[in-house]
């Protein structure tokens, strides 16, 4: 194996990622220390509005049926006109607490827990940190605990009419609320999960290209995964940006081949990658029905 591996699958997840197509103003590309790029899109004030009224309609419709049950039993309780009057004093306090809970604990505790709420998990959203980490519950409660203030000047419309929310949302790149400038937040678009659909080599190798390849070729997970996210990514790429992508695994590609590899770079990955995917396939098999992407 060639030295500086780990070093050269990074470059090359940094290189892709930079080119990968997408809205330019809702894509936020951060790097771990690792070197590693993940992008997030951050969604945008419509659909954060629309999380947040299917929020409240959970909530105050749980408050609502809370609310009838206790008043039903508290006055069912009451024997007497007094002990009904009592009966009712303390089904408020009670209720005033549930919605003291709905107002302050229910968004912290839920974002601090599991990142979303169900009205933002309903429409795939997530709150994350500015560096791409799920969020704890000191910087959930400090975003929510200025939920007031992104209310400012109507503080008394639930949040509906959040004019400095907005305001402050429209001035940032990220779409930020004064709670998540604050707590150092945001508010991205969680990714679907989805099968990843199996490689395959198209047009399917000749003889004169098995010929090449050793019987046994063996990658590590390193190098698997190196060659794997490149076949996957380089449809998106120019032909020119291919090439370069794969010209940067040259010294790979020649330490597994037995002779000359193919003139193109990406074709022998793409041949590398099959045969230690596919150990058993020795002969040409015939064209898939899938559109010629494959080099």
């Amino acid at each position: 194996m060639a030295i500086g591996r780990r070093d050269r699958v990074a470059h090359v997840g940094r290189v892709e990622a930079a080119n990968l197509e997408g809205p330019l103003d809702t894509d936020v590309a951060l790097e771990t220390p690792e070197h590693i790029v993940f992008h997030h899109r951050v969604a945008g004030p419509a659909r954060r509005l629309l999380a947040y009224l299917l929020d409240l309609v959970i909530c105050y419709g749980a408050f609502a049926l809370v609310a009838v049950v206790v008043f039903v039993v508290s006055v069912g309780a009451g024997q007497v006109v007094d002990a009904a009057r009592d009966g009712i004093g303390a089904a408020a306090g009670v209720l005033l607490v549930l919605l003291f809970a709905i107002q302050w604990v229910y968004f912290a505790a839920l974002e601090g827990w599991r990142g979303k709420t169900p009205g933002k998990a309903a429409l795939g959203l997530r709150v994350v940190t500015t560096l791409g980490r799920p969020i704890a519950f000191r910087a959930a409660a400090l975003r929510n605990l200025l939920r007031a203030a992104d209310a400012l000047p109507l503080t008394y419309s639930a949040g509906l009419l959040s004019l400095a929310g907005l305001m402050s949302m429209s001035s940032t790149r990220r779409f930020q609320r004064l709670g998540d400038l604050v707590a150092d937040t945001m508010v991205v678009v969680s990714d679907r999960a989805k099968a990843t659909a199996p490689i395959v080599l198209a047009p399917p190798a000749r003889p004169d290209e098995l010929a090449l390849l050793p019987p046994d070729v063996r990658l590590d997970p390193d190098e698997r995964q190196a060659i794997e996210m490149f076949l996957r990514r380089r449809d998106r790429l120019g032909r020119a940006r291919e090439i370069e992508l794969a010209q940067m695994m040259t010294p790979l590609v020649r330490a597994r081949y037995a002779g000359a590899a193919p003139a193109d770079p990406s074709r022998a990955l793409a041949l590398l990658y099959d045969r230690a995917a596919n150990p058993d396939r020795r002969e040409s098999l015939p064209p898939p029905s899938i559109p010629e992407s494959w080099r």
